[in-house]
């Protein structure tokens, strides 16, 4: 019998207002472009402070690492 396997992507969010980061797991939906974009424009709330606002991804993450 095969090992079975499931796919969830773990997401980290830093508050634009009071600047405290979380972690939020997704089952990924394999209809999307790539699982990266999943959280591009949904808004998204703060659990430290409320702030609401929609999440974009952070600033040179795909920058090439040397």
């Amino acid at each position: 019998m095969s090992h079975e396997f499931t796919v969830e992507v773990l997401y980290h969010f830093n508050c634009g207002e009071c600047k405290n980061w979380w972690s939020q797991t997704s089952t990924p939906d394999f209809n999307q472009t790539t699982l990266t974009w999943g959280m591009v424009g949904k808004y998204i709330y703060c659990p430290h402070c409320g702030h609401e606002t929609d999440a974009e991804i952070k600033e040179n993450f795909f920058e090439k690492k040397t």
